[in-house]
């Protein structure tokens, strides 16, 4: 009935943890669950959990927090990641200007090249934006001219930034930022077509969170805002993750 578009399930202390957070998800039917990778470790960390619990899938990508140049060493162990069995999406990766300042270089030409491995794979990416709206356009349009197909990871923009995904062909995942009741965002919501709406929490073992469970919260926040039923929300999204992921 609901899914987890975008979470970290990789670093917890303990197997029992994972599958008290897991129990918790199934038992607010939660069916799928995508753990991303944020570096070459938890990239192989989430391929390894997905392989132990069914209703977790794996994408690997490297997050512009720990970005890095493409030499050709990483370059071979993400190709060899991305083409591991269970991989479904690269993810998370993209531009953040608003952390580690001085690193754009490096995270436009890594973001490049996972973008040119997410095409030769025919694997969508789940993108981070976070003050790289533009650039992110600039890189992203033609790459999707070309076949890159994906989805925006924690929409927190206004309904202007909105269409740009949308003009794209993107999914728009939402968050748990919907919980604040910020206006510009909860104007965009009313203005995602249901077809390309997808839901998250985001959550790891770090997060102050209930875990995949509470992607029912922002189920329940985007029905009301919709004016819809929070089931009707849940069953969409999964709807459409599935298409995306193709499942």
């Amino acid at each position: 009935m609901y899914s987890d578009s975008h979470c970290h399930m990789d670093g917890f202390e303990s197997e029992e943890q994972l599958e008290d957070v897991l129990s918790r998800a199934a038992a607010a039917r939660v069916d799928i669950i995508l753990t991303t990778g944020m570096s070459l470790g938890s990239s192989a960390e989430a391929i390894r959990v997905a392989a132990k619990h069914e209703m977790i899938l794996a994408a690997v990508g490297i997050h512009p927090w720990n970005a890095v140049l493409p030499t050709d060493e990483v370059q071979r162990h993400l190709a060899e990641l991305a083409s591991s069995e269970g991989v479904v999406a690269l993810s998370e990766i993209g531009l953040d200007y608003a952390r580690n300042p001085g690193t754009e270089a490096e995270q436009r030409e890594l973001l490049k090249y996972e973008l040119g491995l997410a095409r030769e794979k025919k694997l969508p990416v789940n993108i981070h934006c976070r003050e790289a709206h533009a650039d992110m356009m600039s890189l992203l349009r033609p790459e999707v001219a070309a076949g890159l197909t994906g989805n925006m990871h924690g929409f927190s923009g206004d309904s202007s930034m909105l269409q740009d995904w949308l003009d794209l062909g993107f999914y728009v995942s939402i968050g748990r930022a919907v919980l604040r009741g910020v206006r510009d965002l909860e104007a965009a919501i009313t203005r995602i077509p249901a077809d390309r709406l997808l839901t998250e929490t985001d959550s790891s073992p770090r997060s102050q969170s209930a875990g995949p469970a509470e992607v029912v919260s922002v189920a329940e926040k985007i029905a009301a805002l919709r004016g819809v039923t929070t089931e009707e929300i849940g069953r969409k999204a999964t709807d459409n993750l599935k298409r995306l992921l193709r499942l």
